[in-house]
């Protein structure tokens, strides 16, 4: 699996669960493809995201504890404006979603939290030489895409000292390298692939849209299925981490 993937999935799972699930019907239509009116005064950029109030905790305050180890008002804060952000993008509006953004949040930085333990004890953590090299790559990453002159643009850019980032992306990596190690690439069956375009050819008959063909669609159906898998055993992972674990909410 590619570097970071596995993270990135560990920290959107929570989210689409959550988001998915909800028993609102002006939700699930937003989820099945539909555009609300009011998509236009949605909080979609990071600015408004920012401003959006959520959650009326300190960022000193402790929310949660994982064996111990304490959560932070800062760190749930932080995860509720990104599950803000994955609000918007199926066309909700956050701020009428107080509390499943609070929980979706809270959930997510559980989730790293118990990995991240897992992680340190089994001694994943990465090496110098792996760690320089992601910030770099990180670093130079953001630097071109937004067109910065030096590092030190990129570090007022994001609002990071030096010292953050470096935090941030060894913990990333940590998290990375155990998910790499404990999650094997699942394989997909040719009979998987069929199951997979049959529902697709459901779906799009339903919608009354063009059906293409199993061999045009065979590699995204692969992907998917394979995402799925990613998914579940991902899930099962982390409660199987979270049932070892002393979780005691404080919010």
């Amino acid at each position: 699996m590619k570097k970071l993937l596995l993270l990135l999935v560990l920290a959107i799972f929570s989210i689409v669960m959550v988001a998915c699930g909800g028993d609102n019907g002006e939700e699930e239509g937003a989820q099945e493809g539909d555009t609300p009116d009011m998509e236009d005064e949605l909080p979609t950029d990071e600015e408004d995201l920012e401003d959006m109030e959520v959650s009326d905790v300190d960022e000193d305050e402790v929310v949660a504890t994982v064996d111990g180890e304490e959560i932070s008002g800062a760190e749930l804060l932080q995860g509720e404006q990104a599950v803000g952000q994955q609000y918007a993008q199926f066309g909700m509006d956050p701020q009428q979603n107080p509390e499943m953004i609070r929980e979706a949040a809270l959930e997510q930085v559980i989730n790293s939290k118990v990995v991240e333990l897992a992680a340190i004890e089994e001694g994943f953590e990465p090496s110098e030489d792996e760690l320089d090299e992601e910030i770099d790559n990180q670093i130079s990453g953001i630097q071109e895409q937004q067109g910065l002159e030096s590092e030190e643009d990129v570090y007022e850019e994001i609002d990071m000292t030096e010292e953050e980032v470096r935090d941030e992306i060894s913990t990333m990596l940590l998290i990375n390298n155990y998910l790499e190690a404990n999650l094997e690439e699942p394989s997909v069956s040719e009979e998987e692939i069929e199951e997979a375009y049959e529902e697709y050819t459901a779906q799009a008959e339903e919608m009354e849209q063009e059906v293409d063909e199993l061999d045009e669609m065979r590699e995204v159906l692969e992907q998917q299925v394979m995402q799925q898998k990613e998914s579940e055993k991902m899930e099962e992972m982390i409660n199987n981490l979270r049932d070892q674990s002393d979780i005691e909410i404080l919010i």
